[in-house]
């Protein structure tokens, strides 16, 4: 089926495709696929910037051109209840998050290397994003992955590595200091955000990676 748009309807159609990236960025960074992470930012900061353009573009009676928009249907194909059951089962185990010292871990499974990897994270790189989060998330405001972007260390000397941010704000997401609110970002969950930070720091167990 082919529909034809205007500028304004162009414009919807982007902001919503848009949506759907940034959704696929957080689903991203919780799976620790920082490099799929980058990516997907990327093409987000593109269709925002041409949502932005024909946002701006001067309305004309008679459109010049129209956009083509082809819709089709497909059916999932059937899958084995045991198959499905197992892949759920090893799903739920992950993400883990543990600690050693001063640094976190964050235990995920790679379903291409069919193994275990863990990705880490300094305690000042969790400080850093748990004050981040204060300022965006606050006051029931939702924020995005790209809002987030970029933690400062150090009072603005350094710049904490963006993979690690993105741990970071999956362990704070797995210990309920943040809400995530489907695929329009996060906000802060409680009245205590530093507190509940620090006590589930100390809970964590030990790791030995």
């Amino acid at each position: 089926m082919l529909v034809a748009m205007n500028g304004d309807q162009a414009t919807t159609v982007i902001r919503s495709a848009e949506r759907e990236i940034r959704g696929q960025i957080a689903e991203a960074a919780a799976a620790g696929a920082y490099e799929s992470v980058d990516r997907l930012s990327s093409i987000a900061r593109r269709l925002a910037e041409m949502a932005e353009e024909l946002a701006a573009a001067p309305r004309a009676t008679e459109p010049q051109s129209r956009l083509a928009v082809t819709s089709t249907a497909e059916s999932p194909a059937p899958k084995s209840a045991g198959r499905a059951g197992r892949k759920a089962s090893r799903k739920n185990d992950y993400p883990r998050f543990e600690r050693t010292r001063d640094t976190l871990v964050k235990i995920g499974w790679s379903k291409k290397g069919r193994e275990e990897y863990a990705h880490k994270a300094p305690k000042a790189g969790v400080d850093a994003v748990t004050r981040r989060v204060m300022d965006l998330g606050t006051n029931g405001h939702v924020f995005t992955t790209e809002d987030l972007l970029p933690v400062k260390l150090n009072g603005g000397q350094d710049e904490l590595p963006g993979y690690q941010a993105y741990v970071c704000l999956a362990w704070l997401r797995d210990i309920g200091a943040v809400e995530q609110h489907g695929r329009e970002g996060y906000s802060v969950h409680g009245n205590n955000l530093m507190d509940t930070v620090s006590k589930s720091w100390e809970a964590l167990p030990s790791s030995r990676r």
